[in-house]
Order: C-alpha cells, then sequence, then structure tokens
C-alpha cells in the first residue's frame, strides 16, 4: 500500500479494472496476492509540507510494527526510510537521517503529526513485454478505509518506471488515462486529505463586517482568539513542539491588547475581571517561551564563540534546560487549573452573549477610523520623545504601542482600503523590526548576566564557560548599539506623513465589500 512511482484514480472502482484490461491488450500482467496495511500521512499543523508541494507517509502491516517512511518532493524525488518505529509526533531530529536534509527547511522546529490514517490493501504486479521481461511495477491500491470517518479513499494503479524502460512508463500512463484515471500528485496527500474532509489552507471567512454593531465585532473577533487558545492549548501541554505555546501566547497578546484599545465598547465589569486573568496567562506563559527562544538560538550562539571554545558553553545549555523543565511544569500546571477552565467557560459565554446581540449601534466602519487615528497618534507622540539619551523603557513603550497599531489595522481590514492596508502595515513592519531587534537583544543579554550570576552562586560554571557567556552577552549589547543607531532613521520615515494623510489612504472599501481578513490576517502580527 503506497510506495515510489506515480498513482492514477478514480471515485469509480470500475475504472481500475478497466484500466488493468486495457493494459492487458499490450503487455502481460502479473499481479501477486492482496497485503493489507496502515497508511499515515504526516504533516506539521500548519501543513508545512503540504504548502510546500512535499508529502510523507509511514507504512505498516496491519499488525502493527516499523513502518516504512516515504517522503516524495514537489521535484518528483522519492526518498524512503525505515524500518522505523520512533512513533509520532516527533520532531526533526528524530527523524531518519536520510529525510532529514529535506525536510529541515521546510519543517523548522515544528513537530510531524498524523494528518490522516487508512487502512486497505494492495496487489502488487508486473507488466511484462513480448519477450517475458518486466518493463514496469505496478500496485493496485484499493479504497482504503479512512480512520474516524465514514468516507473512504478512492482507490487507483500505481505505476512504478523501471530503468531503462520509460518508454513503456509513457505507453503505460497514456493507457491508463485512457481508461478513465487521472493522475494523482504528491503521493495522493491531496485526494487523503480531501477524503477525510480536512481543509489543508484552513481559510476561515472574515470575522468583521462593515456592517456589525462594533461592539458586536469585537467580541466576535475575542471568541477567534479564544478559539485559536482552545486549538493550540492541548500541544501546549504535551510539548509536542514550542511552536504551539507561541501560538498560545500570540492569542493572549491579542486579546489583552483588543480588550485595552476596544474594551470600552464591552461591559465595563466584563473588562475589569478579564484584565488581570488575561494578564495572568500572559504572566504564566512568558518564562517558558523566552526560554524555548533561548534554548533555540543556543546553537548559533555557541557556534559564534571565539575567545572560547563551543564546549564551555555546555554548562549554559544544562541549564537552560533545567530551567525549561522547572517552568513547563509551572505553565502545565496553570492551563490545566480550575482556575484556568473557570475563565475560558465564563468568557466564551459572555463573548458568544455579546457577538450574538442585535439593535441599533455603532457599527465597525463607524469605529475604526476613529481607533486608527488613536493609534496612530500615541506611536508618533512617544516616537518623537524617543532621544539617543532615553531609557530603554521608552523604546519597549513603543514597540507596544505599534503592535496595537498593527493589531487594529488587521482587525479591520475588512473596512480598509486593501492596498492601503497592505502598505501601511508594511512600513509599520520597519519601525517594529528594529524595535524588535533593540529589546530582543536587551532580554538576551539581560537573561544571560541573570543565568550567569546564579551558575557562578552555585559553582556550577568554570572560568570558561563564565568568559564564553561574557562574550555573547557583548555580542547582544553591540547588536542593542546597532539597532539603537537605526531607530532615528526607521522613525523619521514612519512620521513623514500626518496623521490625516495616513487615514486618507486607508478610505474605507464600500459598504458590504468584505475582504479576507479576521484571526487569519491578524495572526501576520506576532
Amino acid at each position: 500500500m503506497g510506495g515510489p512511482g506515480v498513482l492514477w484514480s478514480s471515485p469509480q472502482p470500475s475504472a481500475v479494472s478497466a484500466a488493468l484490461r486495457a493494459l492487458a491488450d499490450t503487455y502481460t500482467v502479473a499481479m501477486g496476492r492482496p497485503a493489507a496495511a496502515w497508511r499515515t500521512w504526516l504533516d506539521s499543523v500548519d501543513r508545512r509540507l503540504y504548502r510546500a508541494g512535499m508529502a510523507l507517509t509511514a507504512t505498516a502491516g496491519v499488525d502493527g510494527g516499523a513502518e516504512t517512511l516515504q517522503l516524495c518532493g514537489p521535484d518528483g524525488m522519492v526518498v524512503t526510510a525505515g524500518p522505523d518505529t520512533g512513533g509520532w509526533p516527533r520532531l526533526l531530529g528524530g527523524l531518519p537521517a536520510e529525510l532529514r536534509p529535506r525536510l529541515e527547511p521546510v519543517l523548522g522546529v515544528r513537530a510531524l503529526l498524523p494528518v490522516v490514517r487508512v487502512s486497505g490493501s494492495s496487489v502488487s504486479g508486473r507488466l511484462l513485454d513480448a519477450e517475458g521481461k518486466t518493463v514496469l511495477r505496478l500496485v493496485y491500491e484499493r479504497p482504503a478505509a479512512i480512520a474516524g470517518s465514514p468516507a473512504r479513499l478512492p482507490g487507483g494503479l500505481r505505476l512504478v518506471p523501471l530503468r531503462g524502460y520509460a518508454t513503456a512508463a509513457v505507453r503505460a500512463a497514456r493507457i491508463v488515462q485512457g481508461a478513465g484515471l487521472v493522475r494523482a500528485d504528491r503521493s495522493d496527500y491531496a485526494a487523503a486529505l480531501a477524503a477525510a474532509g480536512v481543509d489543508p489552507v484552513g481559510t476561515d471567512p472574515p470575522v468583521l463586517r462593515p456592517e456589525l454593531p462594533a461592539d458586536a465585532a469585537v467580541a466576535s473577533v475575542l471568541l477567534s482568539f479564544l478559539d485559536e487558545m482552545d486549538a493550540v492549548r492541548d500541544g501546549t501541554i504535551d510539548d509536542v513542539d514550542i511552536e504551539f505555546l507561541h501560538d498560545f501566547r500570540v492569542a493572549v497578546r491579542r486579546s489583552r491588547s483588543v480588550v485595552r484599545l476596544l474594551g470600552d465598547l464591552l461591559p465595563a465589569d466584563l473588562v475589569a475581571w478579564v484584565t488581570p486573568e488575561l494578564k495572568w496567562l500572559g504572566d504564566l506563559t512568558a518564562s517558558s517561551r523566552d526560554l524555548d527562544v533561548h534554548l533555540e538560538e543556543f546553537p548559533s550562539l555557541a557556534a559564534g564563540v571565539s575567545s572560547g571554545r563551543p564546549e564551555d558553553l555546555a554548562p549554559m545549555a544544562v541549564r537552560l534546560r533545567r530551567l525549561r523543565a522547572s517552568e513547563r511544569r509551572r505553565l502545565v500546571r496553570g492551563l490545566r487549573s480550575p482556575r484556568y477552565e473557570r475563565w475560558r467557560d465564563r468568557w466564551r459565554t459572555a463573548l458568544a452573549e455579546l457577538a450574538g446581540r442585535d439593535g441599533d449601534r455603532p457599527t465597525v466602519q463607524e469605529i475604526s477610523t476613529e481607533r486608527l487615528a488613536g493609534a496612530y497618534r500615541r506611536v508618533l507622540r512617544r516616537g518623537a520623545r524617543i532621544t539617543p539619551a532615553s531609557p530603554a523603557e521608552a523604546l519597549h513603550d513603543l514597540r507596544k504601542r505599534c503592535k496595537e497599531l498593527r493589531y487594529l489595522l488587521e482587525i479591520f481590514a475588512p473596512v480598509l482600503d486593501p492596498d492601503g492596508a497592505r502598505a501601511a502595515v508594511k512600513e509599520l513592519k520597519v519601525l517594529q523590526d528594529v524595535l524588535g531587534r533593540f529589546q530582543d537583544s536587551e532580554a538576551q543579554r539581560e537573561a544571560i548576566y541573570a543565568l550567569a550570576a546564579d551558575m557562578m552562586a552555585s559553582g556550577d560554571a568554570e572560568v570558561g564557560t563564565i568568559l564564553a557567556m561574557g562574550e555573547i552577552a557583548a555580542r547582544q549589547q553591540e547588536a542593542m548599539h546597532t539597532a539603537r543607531a537605526e531607530f532615528a532613521a526607521a522613525f523619521a520615515s514612519f512620521g513623514r506623513l500626518p496623521v490625516g494623510r495616513r487615514l486618507a489612504r486607508l478610505t474605507p472599501a464600500p459598504t458590504g465589500a468584505a475582504l479576507p481578513a479576521g484571526p487569519a490576517t491578524v495572526g501576520a502580527a506576532r
């Protein structure tokens, strides 16, 4: 079941039989006995392999045991590895060495998880020419049952070319196509997703519409952020990969920003209750995320040490992993706690009630310009006050205000001119990148100082370790200076237009012309 070659399929089971009969008119068709197997398509939760034109399958006998892994690439290459007994989910480092070079640029830090699993049987065979020579291998894949679904994956005929018989492969492909079969792409991954009812793109309709009452629209946006938290909570708890926690934090951060910027449209008592709860979630997840980032960047930091040896930093990595384990225990306790469950239930109930309210109230279209103008003014006002002598906190505060403006631009995208909104986000991102480099470098530097002090106090660090850590901290300090030097030019470029002219570029689209936005668009501001 499954294998190299090209799969030709049809939703009509009789089409495969017709193709075999058509092949028998030209070749001798020799078929073996059926073999039953499980086949699983694997991908990251955000479908990185699918978007890259790749497919990874794991095939095993019905009695379980080791699996054969097969990676099909967009260029037609096929890489096979196994026997494999690693289990899923799994990060890149746990995959067979043959697969890693192909998957690393696409998969990154994300884990592979089962997406579609089917059980079925296949029959292997050969095509023989008039001289009795095998010119093509083929596999008849029978319709397969999809786990957890009443649907079935259509069967097909897989043609496996042999070296030296390219003409026979082309001829056989024409024959099966003439019999009604259609070539399947990417190891029939797309067909498996479609049969299982999985949307590989995951596009959602826009949450906001221009005519919606503003308070109901805000509640709908916050509900979408809560949905995102629910979608990644289990992956965060199970530590599937570090991006689950990152996605959870982004949804929390967006929620806090929306409550801060648009909370006056919601009941005051609800805002007063939820504000400290969202802060609790932000604080709960912060340390674990910081440690994830430190450990992710550690190899490149260690490789750049010039005054010592990379192995001098081994105690630092040990301490980071120990701290991460401790912080993860705290994180998991919090996400499994009664407090979290009570917060989620009450927040969802209140938002659902607000989102469903009717009545004559200000609409999204009517408030968008006013709120964007206020956010722009806050950014321009705070940025204009920053001088070379300003404390780091002033730049951090400006970065927060830029994030808030970015969120509003993306939340209100359905009521803005699409070209103007894209241009505004692109321009803002230049300033955000400079501020982000400054703050990230400072955070890394301070974390290294604190870690070094702790390791020295506990006697866990040799002189070489402290010196190497000092070199890394010095590089972070240099990166801070570079980013700070770039700030003036970046802000001057951003601040060259007054608020009125900026808003004119965001002239609302005609009422009813809702454009794709909502949570998927907001997701760009991370």
